[in-house]
């Protein structure tokens, strides 16, 4: 079973809800660049204080538009209340990891801090490929802590091309957003959350077939 139609049909019909994902997600990546500019440790800290429970919204809504739930703005609504708390535990996960790589890299001087710098930045790519499975896992199907993990290292490992694809999404998203212009920023989040919940769902059900 695959929901990738299911994404392809939203991109039309539930225009105005991903609409409204791209502003929420843009509003809280602006507050982390306001903060902190650049990439730093602490840039990383908080972006999953402020993107990862917003993202958390728009995976449930995505994940519940793909599944044939519906969507709607007000469903969008509701998830940034219900899976804020959700969001802020995965994000931080590959956050702190990522975060603790770049530390690693800034103070490297020599073979002994080789170790250290390898083993966290293979563990931050590994996590990083993980999360985009690990939010649909956590807001809709409740997984959490080693066992959402596990579970979304196995879809990893299963498919490693769907968070490949995804992540390559939003980077060319970013790309165009800076170099050509800023409005398709706003335009990226959404599409970009809905086929990593049609990816997640698609494998996830290949893998329990």
């Amino acid at each position: 079973m695959t929901y990738l139609p299911n994404a392809f049909k939203a991109l039309w019909h539930e225009l105005p809800v991903l609409a409204a994902a791209g502003v929420l997600v843009c509003a809280a990546s602006g507050l982390v660049v306001l903060v902190s500019p650049g990439l730093s440790p602490i840039s990383l800290l908080l972006g999953a204080v402020f993107v990862g429970p917003t993202w958390a919204a728009v995976t449930a809504t995505t994940d519940s538009i793909v599944r044939d739930s519906g969507g709607g703005v007000l469903l969008l609504l509701r998830n940034a209340k219900r899976q804020a708390l959700a969001g802020l535990e995965v994000a931080c996960v590959p956050a702190v990891v990522t975060a603790l790589a770049l530390l690693n890299w800034q103070v490297y001087s020599g073979p002994l801090f080789a170790v250290p710098l390898a083993v966290s930045c293979c563990a931050g790519v590994l996590l990083l490929l993980a999360s985009c499975y690990a939010f649909s896992l956590r807001v809709t199907a409740g997984l959490r802590g080693k066992t959402l993990w596990i579970a979304a290292l196995q879809l990893v490992a299963r498919a490693p091309l769907v968070p490949l694809g995804v992540l390559a999404l939003a980077f060319v998203a970013l790309l165009l957003g800076t170099s050509v212009t800023a409005s398709l920023l706003l335009l990226a989040p959404g599409p970009v959350a809905l086929f990593a919940s049609a990816g997640t769902w698609t494998e996830k059900h290949a893998l329990h077939r």
